[in-house]
């Protein structure tokens, strides 16, 4: 199948920009931003030593230019404080929103971030930039050190169709790495690419960054449908056998078990409940709402008994599977604290109260508190989680 291909030397994803730089530049861009850190504390952690040398290096040195990029970014921060936001899509409407988290590490240290493209509900610009900038902010924290501090994004085009069409969601996160994140895609891998996304991929390329454009690499899913270079070949190169096993299971499965599994995933309920094996919480939810009189049309309840039809519910993953990463990984400092941030959201979400946060509260991560809860509608915020889930 004919699709667009990666730009760029074979080795693009391993590239890094100025691995030396001048201190005297270092110190004098840390010096220009210094008064907005004096005035904000926030800011001031937020804003070490490293990161001024990414948005230097970012700049390839132009210290004007790093200037101008670092102080927006520092006012972007201040006025949106994304170290503290969560996405309101998943949170508050739809448990199923986004498909999209940090799931593990390459082989050279690197954070995996894995999406799915048709695991998600939510097709609009602002909230997939709002769920991407979660991700981003979870991450941060984590990363390994220079020349490790990046991620490689895996993107599974399953079931990508022509409501995805739309270059607003793709500039829309792009915008993000490159204005508010720069220097930390180390690549995007594109699986399973169907022959309409060509048209896509043009028209983002004439507008995206062409240093990040040179980081696409396109990549043939695991039953070898799509265009781009083999499986094997790709995954391989950049991850160990576990990570690749999780990823093929991964993508294997919502493939297999669209109609069922595949519809009820949820990552966020996944992380709130610590439970990554079970589904079917959005549908619980729904139900819930039914009963409580809480439906706002003949529509919503439809759309519940689609949920339903799975021959066993709740619906799970094959055995030994968790869709909130690899096994390593699930006993990460990165993944407990994605959970235990989640968890202190999870009260105010309209979608994750009730049986997903009663579910959690039975299984609450060695030493976390309750009181950790930031609680809102404390009376309502409380169930007994259903037993099938």
């Amino acid at each position: 199948m004919a699709v667009a291909t990666e730009t760029g030397d074979e080795g693009c994803l391993h590239h890094r920009a100025l691995p030396t730089l001048d201190p005297i530049a270092v110190d004098a861009l840390a010096k220009a931003v210094k008064p907005l850190l004096d005035e904000d504390d926030t800011l001031a952690q937020w804003c070490t030593n490293a990161n001024v040398e990414r948005f230097l290096r970012a700049d390839r040195g132009h210290l004007g230019k790093a200037t101008k990029r670092l102080t927006e970014t520092l006012r972007w921060r201040q006025q949106v404080r994304p170290e503290s936001q969560m996405c309101t899509a998943c949170f508050g409407k739809d448990l199923r929103s986004h498909y999209m988290q940090h799931v593990g590490w390459d082989k050279r240290g690197r954070a995996l971030v894995y999406s799915d493209i048709g695991m998600a509900v939510d097709k609009n610009a602002s909230s997939n930039a709002e769920h991407c900038m979660q991700v981003l902010e979870l991450l941060e924290p984590q990363l390994n050190k220079f020349p490790n501090d990046q991620y490689v994004w895996v993107v599974d085009f399953h079931k990508f169709g022509v409501a995805d069409m739309s270059p607003k969601v793709a500039g829309a996160c792009l915008g993000l790495f490159g204005k508010s994140y720069p220097e930390r895609l180390g690549g995007m891998i594109i699986v399973g690419a169907p022959m309409l996304f060509n048209g896509l991929y043009r028209a983002v390329c004439t507008f995206a960054d062409p240093v990040t454009v040179k980081k696409v690499r396109f990549c043939q899913s695991p039953d070898g449908k799509g265009g781009g270079k083999n499986w094997d070949t790709v995954m391989d190169e950049f991850f160990s056998l576990e990570t690749k096993y999780w990823l093929a299971t991964e993508m294997r499965e919502n493939r297999a078990k669209w109609k069922t599994v595949g519809k009820q995933k949820s990552w966020l309920a996944s992380v709130v409940t610590g439970c990554g094996n079970t589904h079917g919480w959005q549908a619980a939810y729904e139900r819930e709402r039914e009963e409580k009189g809480e439906s706002k049309s003949k529509k919503s309840s439809s759309k519940t008994k689609e949920l339903d039809t799975s021959s066993e519910f709740p619906p799970k993953s094959l055995p030994g599977h968790d869709i909130r990463g690899c096994v390593s990984f699930l006993s990460s400092n990165a993944s407990v604290a994605a959970r235990e941030r989640a968890l202190r959201h999870a009260s105010k979400g309209e979608a994750t109260r009730g049986v997903v946060l009663a579910a959690a509260m039975k299984n609450l991560p060695p030493g976390f508190a309750l009181e950790n809860l930031e609680t809102h509608e404390a009376e309502d915020a409380f169930y007994d989680a259903r037993d099938c889930l």
